[in-house]
């Protein structure tokens, strides 16, 4: 296959470096920051915090890209269900079978369901953001590009600006929610629509110093939210009013939907869309990405898989614990690639038998009958 024909690679390098930041961002909240008692590491580790919090919403920002683009299709809907069916259904009869955990009857039947009910939250939102898509993507058509800018403006303050100003007590939002997913989903599809690059001021500027100011504003973004967070900690002992505005300040701090990360997440993801480069290797790593969240995000995996390499000798408190934390990540993010890359492999020579054809055939057959005949009913 020719180079031109290879698909852009800038949205896939994003997903890895986005996954690599939820790893991190795993890694240190679930042993960094445990036992760190100086100042100045915690500061260190809250600032690498601020700058990969925007993780979580480059992927859903990606979705409103393309999706608004792109036909719903079942298919999708069943690769990604299945994968994760798959790392539940393995991970806790291995569990089992070594007599690492014991559970109920009925924690059992939910693990052995296709969508967990208590496991994988960005899943349960993504696959519910992906049936919705379809309508969102009719109601998008239907604006003109005044009242698209009017709907985000609108839904930043309700969902973004109001929650981080009232501490979620007026309207809650910290970010896990459908309705920040549909949000983003918007703002991905505006940037699709109307990409920044050519409009407002950035259309006079060249791609390159677009870019800069881009970066500018991620790491800007990044750096007054960590200075808010700590005025808002200095601030917490003092009585009045003052302390309440503390609390509002630590609840959104790292929140999905903080004013300053929407912006932040806006510029990152603005800086991969503006480059192009093309590389095999990227976007076959790239599919990779959604099988670590599975493994690593496990709910048995991560109940046990922080305190065992969480047990190291070395001080938290000291930066020299920086490289052992990256190397964690690195290590996670690199042997569940492996993991995923082999389990895609034995889904793939199952899915091109011709018994797996023949029950895709029956299954789509009757799907479209079941849909001809809801269509027949409803005209």
């Amino acid at each position: 296959m020719s180079s031109a024909k290879t698909k852009n690679s800038n949205h896939e390098l994003m997903r890895i470096i986005s996954m690599f930041f939820i790893v991190l961002w795993h890694v240190i909240i679930n042993i960094t920051l445990r036992g760190v008692n100086n100042s100045f590491t915690l500061l260190f580790y809250n600032l690498m915090l601020f700058l990969i919090c925007i993780h979580v919403n480059s992927y859903v920002l990606l979705t409103g890209y393309y999706q608004s683009k792109t036909t719903f299709k079942q298919s999708n809907l069943w690769r990604i269900i299945n994968s994760s069916w798959f790392y539940r259904v393995v991970i806790v009869c291995i569990f089992l079978l070594f007599s690492w955990t014991s559970i109920s009857k009925t924690q059992l039947l939910k693990e052995l369901a296709p969508i967990g009910i208590d496991n994988y939250w960005f899943l349960k939102n993504y696959l519910i953001l992906y049936c919705l898509s379809p309508f969102l993507n009719r109601f998008i058509k239907s604006l003109d590009k005044k009242a698209y800018r009017i709907l985000l403006l609108v839904c930043f303050i309700i969902f973004s600006i109001i929650p981080a100003s009232t501490g979620g007590e007026f309207f809650s939002n910290d970010g896990y929610s459908l309705y920040n997913f549909i949000y983003l989903y918007f703002i991905g599809a505006y940037l699709r629509i109307y990409p920044p690059e050519k409009d407002f001021l950035f259309k006079k500027f060249k791609i390159k110093k677009f870019i800069k100011i881009m970066v500018f504003i991620f790491f800007t973004c990044a750096l007054a939210n960590t200075l808010i967070y700590y005025i808002g900690i200095k601030i917490g002992a003092l009585n009045g009013p003052l302390s309440l505005i503390s609390e509002y300040i630590k609840y959104s701090a790292l929140n999905y939907s903080n004013p300053l990360i929407i912006i932040q997440s806006i510029a990152y993801f603005s800086i991969f869309t503006a480059i192009t480069f093309r590389s095999k290797v990227i976007n076959k790593i790239s599919v990779l990405m959604l099988g670590i969240y599975f493994i690593h995000e496990n709910n048995y995996i991560r109940e046990n898989l922080y305190q065992v390499i969480g047990m190291g000798s070395i001080n938290r408190s000291n930066l020299s614990f920086i490289p052992y934390a990256i190397l964690v990540a690195v290590l996670i993010f690199i042997v569940c690639g492996i993991i995923e890359f082999i389990r895609q492999k034995i889904f793939l020579f199952i899915y091109n038998r011709n018994i797996s054809k023949k029950i895709r055939d029956k299954y789509y057959k009757t799907i479209h009958k079941i849909s001809d005949k809801c269509e027949k009913y409803f005209k």
